[in-house]
């Protein structure tokens, strides 16, 4: 699908189709040793960040929020407060990963051609950087945020020594969000076995293509207490500010 839209100045523009979001909160936070979402990051709760940003994004026109079952009003506070007019809904979450998906995917207002998908504890993601999965998945049909492995990678063995290299020249570490159309990627997940970790996991294994949208901004998930501190840092030295886009 391709949304290239030609001008009489002979400037082609690039017109978005109907875009959405489903965030994905609906975990335990076992590895953080708490609740997450809620902790305060540079003065507010970390969910507040996220939710921000996708406010934030022009093309996007509504927000699905998957939370933790039992604490549905707790997140509408937090988005009212915080000035969230694009939140269309607040849902439980599953047991697993694409089960929370999957609830937020159904709960999507009619209409809605291409979904980014999102993790909650990404809270330093941009509306640019959102703004940039959209354009490539409404190209080329799906899309995913990566950045290249940086670290020196080795195999180990029984033991736990290393026991080889492994080139990472054809490596990226995946991030969200992670773009589809909507529909397919409902599909896909309608039928899904095991326990994806991500979307893209899914798409790849049914045969089709996601492009990559790499970049080097901090996008960093807060899974320890120690990525708090680090979020916390980049958000400080970043004025603790996302900015709107601009209507074009």
């Amino acid at each position: 699908m391709r949304f290239n839209q030609r001008f009489p100045n002979n400037m082609t523009r690039f017109v978005l189709p109907s875009s959405a979001a489903v965030i994905v909160g609906g975990g335990s936070g076992n590895r953080f040793g708490g609740d997450k979402l809620t902790v305060l990051l540079a003065g507010k709760p970390l969910i507040a960040h996220t939710l921000s940003a996708f406010e934030g994004t022009v093309a996007v026109s509504a927000i699905v929020l998957v939370v933790p079952p039992g604490r549905e009003e707790e997140f509408r506070t937090i988005a009212r407060e915080e000035g969230i007019s694009k939140l269309t809904s607040v849902i439980p979450g599953g047991e697993h990963r694409h089960e929370s998906v999957r609830r937020g995917l159904e709960a999507l207002p009619p209409g809605v051609e291409l979904v980014a998908i999102h993790d909650a504890a990404r809270p330093l993601i941009t509306p640019d950087l959102i703004t940039s999965c959209l354009e490539m998945a409404a190209q080329e049909g799906a899309s995913a945020l990566a950045v290249p492995v940086t670290d020196t990678l080795h195999r180990i063995d029984a033991s736990g020594c290393a026991a080889g290299t492994v080139d990472r020249t054809t490596l990226r570490a995946m991030q969200t969000p992670q773009v589809f159309c909507a529909a397919e990627i409902r599909d896909l997940l309608a039928t899904v076995s095991g326990n994806p970790t991500d979307e893209v996991s899914v798409a790849v294994a049914a045969g089709k293509k996601v492009s990559l949208v790499e970049h080097h901004k901090p996008n960093l998930k807060v899974t320890w207490p120690h990525d708090l501190v680090m979020a916390e840092a980049l958000l400080r030295a970043s004025g603790g500010k996302r900015e709107r886009q601009n209507e074009k």
